[in-house]
C-alpha cells in the first residue's frame, strides 16, 4: 500500500514531455506500422507501444491514466523484489530491498512517467525470479516463465537483451544445482535466443558502428557515480548536496559491505546464495554499455533502472550483515557487542529512507519537466483569434498540440545547426534573416513558444529577428518553455 501511495500522489503533477508524447504517437500510429516497429530500426520498445495502444482504448489519453500503467508495473517491482530476496536469500533481505525501492525517488519517478522502465524492471525480476524456480524445481512452467519474460523484456527495450548473458551467469553460478538441469537450460537459452534475432538483424551491426547518438561520453567513473547518486537521491531532491552524496557513499559502502560478507559459493542443494549473482546483474550490463559507448555513446541512467533492484538486494546484504543473529543455544544470551552495528544498520536504513522520502517529495511539489501544460494554458487566455503560433523547435508541437485545444496556424522554427565538414554554419546569418523576412511578412502579430532552442538554433537566431522587428507584449517563462507574443513591426 505504501508503494501505491507514493507512486499515486502527484502523479499527474508533471507535464508530459516530449518522450511520453512520442510514446502517444508511437502508441496510437496504424496497427500494420506498428507491428512493423518489432523489427525496424531505431524503435526501442515496441511492445511497450503496443500494450499503450490497449490501454489507451480502456481508459484514454489522460496524463493520470497513461501513467497509470507505469504506476502498476511499479507497484509489482517493489512486491517482486521482496519476493526475490526471500528466495534468493531470507526474508529480512527481502523487507529491506523492497524498503528502499519502495521510497526510491528514482522508481516513484519513473512509475510517474508514460514510459517502459518500470515495465522492464519488472520483467527483469520475474525471469530471475522463474529462472531461480526453474533451476529448484525444473518445472516446465519456469522454464517457459523466463522465456516470455526474458522475450517480453527485450522488446520492451532493446537494452534489455543484456538480460541474456545475466541469466547464463546466473545459471553457472548456481551450477552445484544447475548442473543437473543442463538439459532444460540450454533449452530455455535458445528458446530466448530466438525471439531477439529480428532485432538483432539491425542492432548489432549498428553497435560496432562508431556514431555520435546524441548522448554524452562518460568515463567508468562517471557513469558508476550517475547511478548511485540517482538511486539515492531520485531526479530532484531539495536536500543539500553533501546530505544526498552522503546518502549515495552509505549505499555503496552497504552494498560493498554486503557483496564480500556474501560471496560464498552456493550450498550444494541450492539453499544458499552467494552474492556474486547480484554482481553479475550489476555489473555485466554496465559493462556492455561502457564498452559500446567507447564508441558509440549509449549510456543514460535510466536505460539501467532495471539493475537498481539488485544494487538494493546488496543494500540489504550489508544491512543483515551488520544485525546481530539469534543465539543459536537455547538461553544463550546475545552478543552486547553486536548492538553498535545493530544500531548502525538501522540508523543506515532510517537515513536512506528519509533522502528518498525527500526526493519524492520535492518530485511532488517542484515542476520539473517541460511545463507545456502552463504554456499552452497561458496562450489560450491571452491569444488573439487567428494569431499564428510559432514553435521553436518544431518538434515540440506533438507535446504542444497534446495541450493546446483551439484551432491555430503553426509555423515551424528553424534549424541553423547544419554544419559542413570544417564546422562552419552551413547558412549565414543574413541567408536565415532573409527567409525569416519572408516567413514573417504576412502577420501582424505571432506568439513564439520556445523549448530546447540551443539544440537547434544556437545562434538564436529566430528570436534576435523578432527582436529587432517587433516589440514584446507578452511575455511568461515555465519550464523549460518560454512563451513570447510580438506585435510586428
Amino acid at each position: 500500500m505504501a508503494a501505491f501511495g507514493l507512486r499515486l500522489s502527484a502523479l499527474d503533477f508533471q507535464s508530459l514531455w516530449r518522450d511520453e508524447v512520442d510514446a502517444i504517437r508511437f502508441a496510437l500510429m496504424p496497427l500494420p506500422d506498428l507491428l512493423k516497429t518489432f523489427s525496424q530500426p531505431g524503435f526501442n520498445g515496441p511492445l511497450y507501444f503496443l500494450t499503450l495502444r490497449g490501454w489507451i482504448d480502456l481508459t484514454g489519453q489522460s496524463e493520470f491514466a497513461l501513467r497509470f500503467l507505469s504506476l502498476i508495473f511499479g507497484v509489482l517491482g517493489v512486491a517482486l523484489s521482496y519476493v526475490l530476496g526471500r528466495r534468493l536469500f531470507n526474508r529480512p533481505i527481502g523487507l529491506v530491498a523492497a524498503l528502499l525501492l519502495t521510497v526510491s525517488a528514482y522508481h516513484v519517478w519513473y512509475s510517474q512517467e508514460a514510459k517502459m522502465y518500470t515495465l522492464i524492471t519488472t520483467l527483469v525480476l520475474a525471469a530471475i525470479y522463474s529462472l531461480r524456480r526453474a533451476v529448484e524445481e525444473n518445472r516446465r512452467r519456469w522454464w517457459v516463465s523466463v522465456v516470455v519474460c526474458s522475450s517480453l523484456a527485450m522488446y520492451a527495450h532493446i537494452l534489455a537483451a543484456l538480460l541474456i548473458p545475466v541469466l547464463v551467469a546466473l545459471f553457472v553460478l548456481w551450477w552445484p544445482l544447475s548442473r543437473s538441469r543442463l538439459r532444460p537450460g540450454l533449452v530455455a537459452l535458445a528458446l530466448l535466443t530466438l525471439p531477439y534475432v529480428p532485432l538483432a538483424i539491425w542492432q548489432l551491426p549498428l553497435v560496432f558502428q562508431p556514431a555520435e547518438t546524441g548522448f554524452g561520453r562518460f568515463t567508468f567513473s562517471e557513469m558508476a557515480l550517475i547511478l548511485g547518486n540517482a538511486y539515492a537521491r531520485g531526479i530532484l531532491n531539495q536536500l543539500p548536496e553533501s546530505l544526498t552524496h552522503l546518502a549515495a557513499a552509505l549505499a555503496a559502502a552497504l552494498a560493498v559491505f554486503g557483496l564480500l560478507n556474501y560471496a560464498r559459493p552456493a550450498h550444494r542443494h541450492g539453499l544458499r546464495t552467494s552474492s556474486l549473482i547480484l554482481l553479475a546483474w550489476i555489473s555485466l550490463p554496465f559493462l556492455a554499455i561502457f564498452i559500446v559507448s567507447l564508441s558509440r555513446p549509449l549510456f543514460t541512467d535510466r536505460y539501467l533502472i532495471w539493475i537498481m533492484p539488485a544494487y538494493y538486494l546488496l543494500i540489504g546484504l550489508g544491512v543483515y550483515a551488520l544485525w546481530p543473529r539469534r543465539p543459536t543455544r537455547s538461553g544463550a544470551r546475545p552478543d552486547r557487542s553486536a548492538r553498535p552495528l545493530a544500531t548502525v544498520a538501522a540508523l543506515s536504513v532510517v537515513f536512506l529512507v528519509a533522502v528518498g522520502s525527500a526526493g519524492i517529495w520535492t518530485q511532488a511539489t517542484s515542476i520539473f519537466k517541460a511545463d507545456f501544460r502552463a504554456a499552452a494554458r497561458f496562450i489560450e487566455s491571452a491569444r488573439l483569434p487567428d494569431e499564428p503560433i510559432v514553435l521553436h523547435i518544431s518538434y515540440i508541437q506533438y507535446n504542444f498540440d497534446y495541450y493546446f485545444k483551439q484551432p491555430y496556424k503553426p509555423i515551424p522554427g528553424i534549424t541553423t545547426e547544419q554544419r559542413d565538414a570544417q564546422g562552419n554554419y552551413r547558412d549565414s546569418e543574413e541567408t536565415v534573416f532573409a527567409q525569416l523576412d519572408a516567413t514573417f511578412a504576412p502577420f501582424k502579430s505571432v506568439w513564439l513558444v520556445a523549448s530546447e532552442v540551443s539544440m537547434w538554433d544556437a545562434r538564436d537566431l529566430l528570436r534576435r529577428w523578432l527582436d529587432a522587428h517587433g516589440t514584446r507584449t507578452h511575455d511568461a517563462h515555465f519550464s523549460h518553455v518560454d512563451v513570447t507574443r510580438y506585435e510586428l513591426r
